[in-house]
Protein backbone atom coordinates (compact mmCIF):
# COMPACT_ATOMS: atom_id res chain seq x y z
CA UNK A 1 0.00 0.00 0.00
CA UNK A 2 1.46 3.41 -0.96
CA UNK A 3 2.36 6.05 1.60
CA UNK A 4 -0.51 8.48 2.39
CA UNK A 5 -0.39 11.67 0.29
CA UNK A 6 -0.02 14.02 3.30
CA UNK A 7 2.87 11.99 4.70
CA UNK A 8 4.60 11.90 1.31
CA UNK A 9 4.11 15.64 0.82
CA UNK A 10 5.45 16.41 4.30
CA UNK A 11 8.59 14.34 3.74
CA UNK A 12 9.22 15.86 0.29
CA UNK A 13 8.98 19.40 1.69
CA UNK A 14 12.25 18.67 3.50
CA UNK A 15 14.06 18.19 0.18
CA UNK A 16 15.88 21.45 -0.53
CA UNK A 17 16.34 22.40 -4.16
CA UNK A 18 17.11 25.23 -6.48
CA UNK A 19 14.18 27.12 -7.95
CA UNK A 20 13.58 27.10 -11.68
CA UNK A 21 10.94 28.44 -14.01
CA UNK A 22 10.03 26.50 -17.11
CA UNK A 23 8.95 28.91 -19.85
CA UNK A 24 7.15 28.33 -23.10
CA UNK A 25 5.39 30.39 -25.71
CA UNK A 26 1.68 31.19 -25.52
CA UNK A 27 -0.52 33.15 -27.85
CA UNK A 28 0.32 36.80 -27.24
CA UNK A 29 3.29 36.24 -24.95
CA UNK A 30 5.05 33.80 -22.66
CA UNK A 31 3.97 31.45 -19.90
CA UNK A 32 6.06 30.37 -16.93
CA UNK A 33 5.63 27.72 -14.28
CA UNK A 34 7.78 27.28 -11.19
CA UNK A 35 9.31 23.81 -11.32
CA UNK A 36 11.07 21.99 -8.50
CA UNK A 37 11.18 18.65 -10.33
CA UNK A 38 14.00 19.52 -12.73
CA UNK A 39 17.35 17.81 -13.16
CA UNK A 40 20.07 16.81 -15.57
CA UNK A 41 19.53 13.46 -17.24
CA UNK A 42 22.46 12.93 -19.61
CA UNK A 43 25.69 14.63 -20.64
CA UNK A 44 25.88 12.97 -24.04
CA UNK A 45 23.54 13.89 -25.53
CA UNK A 46 22.85 16.82 -23.18
CA UNK A 47 19.39 16.13 -21.71
CA UNK A 48 17.33 17.50 -18.83
CA UNK A 49 13.97 16.48 -17.47
CA UNK A 50 11.15 18.48 -15.95
CA UNK A 51 7.96 17.12 -14.43
CA UNK A 52 4.78 19.13 -15.05
CA UNK A 53 1.33 18.60 -13.55
CA UNK A 54 -1.05 17.37 -16.25
CA UNK A 55 -3.55 20.08 -15.23
CA UNK A 56 -1.06 22.95 -15.63
CA UNK A 57 -1.73 25.44 -18.43
CA UNK A 58 1.82 25.10 -19.71
CA UNK A 59 1.48 21.31 -20.14
CA UNK A 60 -0.22 21.37 -23.56
CA UNK A 61 1.92 24.27 -24.79
CA UNK A 62 5.13 22.31 -24.24
CA UNK A 63 3.83 19.59 -26.53
CA UNK A 64 2.35 22.06 -29.03
CA UNK A 65 5.61 23.98 -29.52
CA UNK A 66 7.86 20.94 -28.88
CA UNK A 67 10.23 23.16 -26.92
CA UNK A 68 10.72 24.83 -23.57
CA UNK A 69 13.33 26.73 -21.61
CA UNK A 70 14.38 26.19 -18.01
CA UNK A 71 15.54 29.29 -16.15
CA UNK A 72 17.41 28.79 -12.85
CA UNK A 73 16.58 31.63 -10.46
CA UNK A 74 19.13 33.54 -8.44
CA UNK A 75 18.93 34.76 -4.87
CA UNK A 76 16.50 37.68 -4.68
CA UNK A 77 14.09 36.43 -7.36
CA UNK A 78 11.42 35.19 -4.94
CA UNK A 79 8.73 37.42 -6.47
CA UNK A 80 9.40 36.01 -9.95
CA UNK A 81 9.08 32.51 -8.52
CA UNK A 82 5.76 33.41 -6.89
CA UNK A 83 4.47 34.91 -10.16
CA UNK A 84 5.29 31.78 -12.13
CA UNK A 85 3.76 29.61 -9.41
CA UNK A 86 0.47 31.45 -9.89
CA UNK A 87 0.43 32.72 -6.28
CA UNK A 88 -0.06 36.33 -7.38
CA UNK A 89 -3.13 35.81 -9.55
CA UNK A 90 -4.15 33.69 -12.50
CA UNK A 91 -2.37 35.87 -15.04
CA UNK A 92 0.80 36.08 -12.94
CA UNK A 93 2.42 33.17 -14.67
CA UNK A 94 1.99 34.94 -18.00
CA UNK A 95 5.11 36.89 -16.91
CA UNK A 96 3.88 39.84 -18.98
CA UNK A 97 6.49 42.41 -17.94
CA UNK A 98 9.38 40.02 -17.41
CA UNK A 99 12.34 40.77 -19.71
CA UNK A 100 13.14 37.83 -21.94
CA UNK A 101 14.65 36.90 -25.28
CA UNK A 102 14.45 33.94 -27.62
CA UNK A 103 17.14 31.65 -28.97
CA UNK A 104 17.14 28.63 -31.25
CA UNK A 105 13.86 26.94 -30.26
CA UNK A 106 11.89 30.15 -29.77
CA UNK A 107 11.25 29.31 -26.11
CA UNK A 108 11.51 32.41 -23.91
CA UNK A 109 14.76 32.83 -21.94
CA UNK A 110 14.44 35.08 -18.87
CA UNK A 111 17.25 37.62 -19.16
CA UNK A 112 18.11 38.06 -15.48
CA UNK A 113 18.41 34.47 -14.26
CA UNK A 114 21.36 32.51 -12.88
CA UNK A 115 21.44 29.92 -15.68
CA UNK A 116 19.23 28.87 -18.57
CA UNK A 117 18.67 25.92 -20.89
CA UNK A 118 16.97 26.14 -24.29
CA UNK A 119 15.44 22.72 -24.96
CA UNK A 120 13.90 20.87 -27.87
CA UNK A 121 11.33 18.34 -26.67
CA UNK A 122 12.99 14.93 -26.97
CA UNK A 123 10.58 12.59 -25.17
CA UNK A 124 7.41 12.51 -23.09
CA UNK A 125 6.73 9.95 -20.34
CA UNK A 126 3.80 9.36 -18.01
CA UNK A 127 4.51 10.05 -14.34
CA UNK A 128 1.22 9.62 -12.47
CA UNK A 129 -0.48 13.01 -12.17
CA UNK A 130 2.54 14.61 -13.89
CA UNK A 131 4.22 14.24 -17.25
CA UNK A 132 7.99 13.84 -17.49
CA UNK A 133 9.25 16.05 -20.31
CA UNK A 134 12.76 15.29 -21.56
CA UNK A 135 14.50 18.12 -23.38
CA UNK A 136 17.64 18.10 -25.48
CA UNK A 137 19.66 21.20 -24.63
CA UNK A 138 20.44 23.18 -27.78
CA UNK A 139 21.85 26.24 -25.98
CA UNK A 140 22.60 27.24 -22.40
CA UNK A 141 24.14 30.08 -20.45
CA UNK A 142 25.22 31.11 -16.96
CA UNK A 143 25.65 34.28 -14.92
CA UNK A 144 28.83 34.26 -12.84
CA UNK A 145 29.10 35.58 -9.30
CA UNK A 146 25.49 34.99 -8.24
CA UNK A 147 23.94 32.55 -5.78
CA UNK A 148 20.98 30.28 -6.51
CA UNK A 149 17.53 30.76 -5.01
CA UNK A 150 16.82 27.76 -2.76
CA UNK A 151 13.48 26.43 -1.50
CA UNK A 152 12.85 23.98 1.33
CA UNK A 153 10.32 23.35 4.12
CA UNK A 154 7.81 25.75 2.57
CA UNK A 155 10.11 28.74 2.25
CA UNK A 156 12.99 30.35 0.39
CA UNK A 157 16.46 30.05 1.88
CA UNK A 158 19.83 31.68 1.28
CA UNK A 159 23.09 29.78 0.98
CA UNK A 160 25.84 30.87 3.35
CA UNK A 161 29.03 32.40 2.00
CA UNK A 162 31.42 29.63 1.07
Amino acid sequence: MPVPTDQFRSAMRRWGSGVSILTTRREGGILGITVSSFCSLSLSPPLVLACIDKEARSHALIETYASFAVNVLKDGQERLSELAAGHLGERGNWLEDTPHRKTETGAPILTDCLAWFDCRLEAVHDGGDHTIFVGEILESGVRAGERPLVYTSGGYRRLAEG
